[in-house]
Parts: C-alpha cells; structure tokens; sequence
C-alpha cells in the first residue's frame, strides 16, 4: 500500500514499451528489492530490480538505483535471459526459466538442464529442472558441471515466490 504506488506507473510503462504484464515486472522487482529503490545486497547488486555492476554497463544503464533506469534494465535483462532459452520451450516453462537464469546466470540452469536430461526428465519443463538446480549446490554434482558451484536452491524459492506475488498482485487488482 505504501511503495507499490510509487513505482506502480514506472512499471506499467516498461510492461506497454517492453509487452509484459505490468505486475510481473512488480513482483520480480518485489523479490528482489521489497520495491526499495536504494537496497543494495552484500554482493553489491543494486536498486528495485538488482542490477549488477556488469549487467548496468551491458545494459548501458548509468545509475543502477534510479527506479526507472532499474525498471528498463530489470526488464531488458529478463528479456534477454528469456531470449536464450531454446526457442522449443514454450510458456509458462519459459518464463520461469528466464526467471531462475536472471538470479543464478544462464549457465547454471544450462547446467541444471544438462543434469536433468542426464537423469532421464524433460529439461524443458521448469517442474523437472527445478528439481536438479539445487543440486548444483554439492560437490559431487557441480563438479561435473560446466560453470561449477552455485546455491541453486535459491532461484528455485525465487521463481516460486514470484510467482505467488504476481498471483496475489492479480488478485488485488481483480
């Protein structure tokens, strides 16, 4: 009731330039940052959409805590992590994908999908490779892996969590 309403308008503005539905880019946002423009992590990501360093420069964004340049850069960064999934994975499994790429790098769901292909489960379903992220957590695993070590448990909770918040922005709406 208090910060959504301040950002609401910037992210109905990427949700037209970008086609996304507008509460989507508010609950990634909403995971990310609790929509606090200034939160910055102990890795030093930063602003409503935690921006890193690198992806600001890439994405050409100049100040990674104004709400609007975080917005844009949030939304291209997602976009372009959905536009490295294979084109054969089709919605809603896309998304989440995309979603589990844009917090733990595309590599590693690469090499989440790898193991669960490997194990004899489809790796273009997000309910089967949800399964195998976490696994990229432990030695015996990871190790056989291309990119290594990553707390893949986390973009399993985070793709579920911002799911739920999308669902209950669409509930308040509606």
């Amino acid at each position: 009731r208090e910060r959504l309403p301040k950002y609401e308008s910037l992210f109905k503005e990427a949700a037209v330039e970008y086609d996304q539905d507008w509460r989507f880019l508010a609950a990634v946002s909403y995971q990310e940052s609790l929509w606090n423009s200034k939160a910055v992590s102990p890795t030093g990501v930063k602003g409503l959409m935690m921006l890193t360093r690198d992806t600001a420069k890439q994405l050409k964004i100049e100040n990674r805590v104004d709400p609007k340049n975080s917005v844009t850069g949030g939304t291209e960064y997602f976009l372009s992590m959905r536009d490295k999934v294979p084109a054969r994975i089709t919605e809603p499994d896309r998304t989440w994908m995309a979603l589990a790429a844009y917090n733990v790098g595309f590599g590693h769901l690469e090499d989440a999908r790898i193991l669960t292909q490997s194990a004899g489960d489809n790796p273009d379903l997000w309910m089967d490779v949800r399964k195998y992220l976490p696994l990229l957590s432990n030695k015996k695993w990871y190790e056989k892996t291309r990119f290594g070590y990553a707390r893949g448990y986390e973009p399993v909770l985070y793709v579920q969590n911002i799911r739920n918040y999308f669902d209950l922005l669409v509930w308040l709406e509606n």
